[in-house]
């Protein structure tokens, strides 16, 4: 997964070209983050200029998302908030919660009762809190007689994350106590050294952020 995220600063153009690139250099899926500012910028005024420099509407998604499909190239986004949850859920086939709401048990919800396939990332969440989040996902799939399927991703929240901090051996952890899922990593290091050595550990999904 290229992971975009808000790398195209605002700029339609430049995200267009990220989708391109990402393409190029084979990448199975582009992903970015869709979020409405006055929601989460914490009521920091300086914050929320930052995040409406960034934004992008629903029609640039909307175009985004066709742009990729005719790159041959899997588009998603990770929402922030219900109301971009809802509005992704018609654009895209599968959903990334972000390691900062893999507590907000809402907006997983929300979105496991899409029915797509989903990733969450394991930044800040210990071993009983992974279980509990997969424990809500899969009783709302249970319900409704479906499993598309469930990725946990071994993540560590520091950008960049120093190499002593990476622990690449709780992929191995993660393997152990969640069988059933597919083990991914999303990797915050510099260069690709990480991202490589875990795919020898197991993980079946590398997420690398990258621009051009």
């Amino acid at each position: 997964v290229a992971e975009i995220g808000n790398n195209h600063e605002g700029d339609f153009n430049v995200a267009l070209e990220l989708i391109r690139s990402a393409s190029e250099a084979g990448a199975d899926a582009v992903k970015f983050q869709t979020f409405i500012p006055e929601y989460i910028s914490g009521g920091d005024s300086e914050r929320l200029k930052r995040l409406k420099k960034f934004q992008l509407s629903k029609e640039q998604f909307e175009k985004l998302s066709s742009f990729a499909h005719d790159q041959k190239i899997i588009f998603f986004s990770t929402p922030f908030d219900l109301d971009s949850a809802i509005f992704l859920n018609q654009i895209q086939p599968l959903f990334k919660i972000a390691s900062s709401d893999n507590d907000y048990l809402q907006l997983i919800k929300t979105v496991a009762y899409f029915g797509k396939p989903m990733i969450v990332s394991s930044g800040m969440a210990d071993l009983p809190h992974l279980d509990q989040v997969c424990q809500h996902i899969n009783s709302i799939w249970s319900k409704n007689s479906m499993n598309p399927g469930l990725a946990i991703l071994h993540c560590v929240t520091s950008y960049p994350t120093p190499p002593e901090q990476v622990n690449l051996c709780a992929i191995t952890t993660l393997k152990k106590r969640f069988p059933d899922n597919i083990i991914g990593y999303s990797d915050h290091t510099l260069g690709i050294q990480a991202a490589v050595s875990s795919v020898v550990l197991g993980a079946m999904i590398v997420e690398k952020h990258f621009t051009l």
